[in-house]
């Protein structure tokens, strides 16, 4: 097995191309982790991977590289469910520090994983961190899981290695393969519960397909803006696999009366944030009808 027959496999175009087998792409995914291959051949990589799109085996090839990198948590048997964070809000409001609270006070240890910055956009960092909530930097600071709040766990942290591939971003403009996983991923060693989101129609199937593989609890959803919550006026449907196999599917819901707070910026979010915590905001409709179907079936 070689890099260039790998690459030469995967980027033939859309109709030339052909998939990598799980075993195939195990072994480039290792390649790039590791940092064995050229940066010619990583960006070719990438590109020919957005051109053609993920199969749920290359998926799961990837995620068997990815692995051997993971630095877990322990989260002590608590109820816990992990949301991804990985694009922030441009234009409508970033409900995912609203949505990790409401599930904190029903009762579930929420970890946050994602990045750092999301460049022209208000990340879920920079909420936790102006509202002081918990972020595990050090992997070795496991006294904040006996926290009440939600924690923010960045990928840099639990995944440094995939964090890498993801600032590829930088030099070549474009999402890569490793965003998709991202998304996928839980820094929990235990079987929990998470949210996957995706935004492009064809993912529902490979996501299924992937977590049949990947025997997981999780809840797929389309996300808002990237994000694995509603908007403000509408919450998608969920569809909840236990263990990989279907369990439960919801309704679509709308949400009438939802006010316009579109456009805040950061200090607007943590002002938002804090007059929820003081009663002076009512918790949006559409965070308290997730966070309820949350908790009803993630069990």
């Amino acid at each position: 097995m070689s890099i260039s027959s790998i690459i030469r496999q995967i980027g033939r175009g859309v109709k030339g191309s052909s998939d990598l087998t799980r075993v195939q792409a195990k072994f480039f995914f290792s390649q790039i982790l590791s940092k064995e291959i050229s940066q010619l051949e990583l960006g070719a990589f990438c590109i020919a991977m957005r051109m053609k799109g993920e199969t749920a085996e290359e998926l799961a090839g990837f995620m068997d590289a990815i692995s051997l990198h993971l630095k877990t948590l322990d989260t002590y048997q608590r109820r816990t469910i992990v949301l991804p964070s990985y694009n922030g809000s441009r234009k409508h409001m970033n409900l995912t520090p609203l949505l990790a609270l409401q599930l904190s006070k029903l009762g579930f240890l929420v970890i946050v994983q994602g990045v750092m910055r999301a460049p022209d956009r208000v990340s879920t960092y920079e909420i936790f961190q102006q509202l002081n909530w918990p972020i595990h930097i050090h992997p070795c600071n496991e006294a904040l899981l006996h926290d009440q709040l939600p924690i923010f766990v960045p990928l840099s942290t639990f995944c440094p290695a995939l964090q890498a591939v993801l600032d590829i971003r930088d030099q070549l403009g474009l999402r890569n393969s490793g965003h998709v996983l991202a998304k996928l991923m839980s820094p929990v060693s235990q079987n929990t519960w998470q949210v996957a989101n995706y935004t492009h129609p064809e993912y529902p199937k490979i996501l299924e397909e992937y977590f049949a593989i990947f025997k997981s609890n999780v809840v797929l959803m389309r996300g808002h803006e990237g994000e694995p919550t509603s908007s403000l006026v509408r919450l998608p449907e969920l569809t909840f696999l236990k263990q990989g196999q279907f369990a439960y599917k919801s309704s679509e819901y709308r949400f009438d009366d939802a006010e316009n707070v579109s456009g805040l910026s950061l200090e607007g979010h943590v002002e938002f944030v804090q007059r929820v915590i003081a009663g002076q905001e009512k918790m949006p409709f559409a965070v308290l009808k997730q966070a309820e179907l949350l908790d009803e079936h993630c069990i």
